[in-house]
């Protein structure tokens, strides 16, 4: 399965104009549209194929955009895909994978402060 330019930007497949300033609410709109237009089930064109490839595409797009953590990762990584290296000389590769290892901290501290303040609640009960 090929897939074209405009697959290459999820904002592009849900026909966002910007990733900048495009909220949830938009991209949930944006999501139904598309989808309506697009589903197998119900699409009129005469390319059932294409259209549940377009399909495929949008709820890849919806998925990734719809997801806080998701998201941010591919707008960190759509930002390095026009250069071939990222800050202080690193390849994108490697930034995205400090930028993954970020977000994995930043979760596994959030346990951690949970953790603490469940235990805190059982030691002051």
């Amino acid at each position: 399965m090929q897939t074209t330019e405009k697959s290459n930007n999820f904002y592009e497949v849900l026909c966002l104009c910007s990733e900048n300033n495009v909220g949830i609410n938009d991209i949930k709109k944006a999501y139904r549209c598309m989808a309506l237009q697009y589903h197998p089930d119900v699409c009129n064109h005469s390319n059932k194929e294409e259209s549940t490839r377009r399909f495929i595409e949008l709820q890849k797009a919806y998925e990734t955009l719809s997801d806080p953590i998701l998201r941010e990762n591919y707008d960190y990584e759509l930002s390095l895909r026009d250069y071939s290296k990222g800050t202080f000389g690193r390849k994108a590769s490697e930034n995205s994978r400090v930028v993954l290892k970020d977000v994995w901290e930043r979760q596994l501290n959030g346990l951690k402060r949970k953790s603490f303040s469940r235990m805190e609640k059982k030691r002051s009960n």
